[in-house]
């Protein structure tokens, strides 16, 4: 889902993104893996797992929060903490954006057609399921993005 948000550059409502698209990867990130009871993910965690240096994590978050789309919480008990979540208006933005590429895959899906449409989904999975062994490979194992 991320890559096919990676190159849909015109899609929120027929104008450009908002923000960047690494940044809006950063939102949906956020959106996918922030537990239900969580007060936010750090920075640093964000960088560790979307293997981001701290500076571009930093620039990132400050694009989103420059657009109301995340926000930074400071831990009640250790003020030094920073935690990063996404706000009403960031949430919507992802289930526009999950929407919009469910409408073009929809139609890609109604362009080939019942039996080609399955073969793309056959290879898709194949291609997926190589890739994610791939680098599984070489990290050790772990989540990956946009699971």
């Amino acid at each position: 889902m991320l890559h096919g948000l990676r190159h849909y550059k015109g899609w929120y409502r027929g104008h450009p993104l908002p923000v960047r698209k690494n940044a809006m990867v950063l939102l949906m990130f956020l959106h996918h893996h922030l537990p239900k009871d969580s007060p936010g993910l750090q920075p640093s965690e964000l960088g560790e797992l979307l293997k981001l240096t701290r500076p571009t994590v930093t620039t990132l978050v400050n694009s989103l929060e420059e657009h109301s789309l995340v926000e930074r919480i400071n831990d009640e008990e250790d003020r030094r903490v920073v935690f990063v979540r996404p706000t009403e208006q960031g949430l919507a933005l992802v289930q526009q954006a999950k929407q919009e590429f469910a409408r073009s895959i929809e139609e890609i899906m109604d362009h080939l057609g019942p039996e080609d449409g399955k073969e793309l989904v056959r290879i898709t999975r194949r291609v997926r399921t190589f890739l994610e062994s791939r680098q599984n490979d070489r990290d050790g194992g772990g989540p990956t993005c946009g699971d």
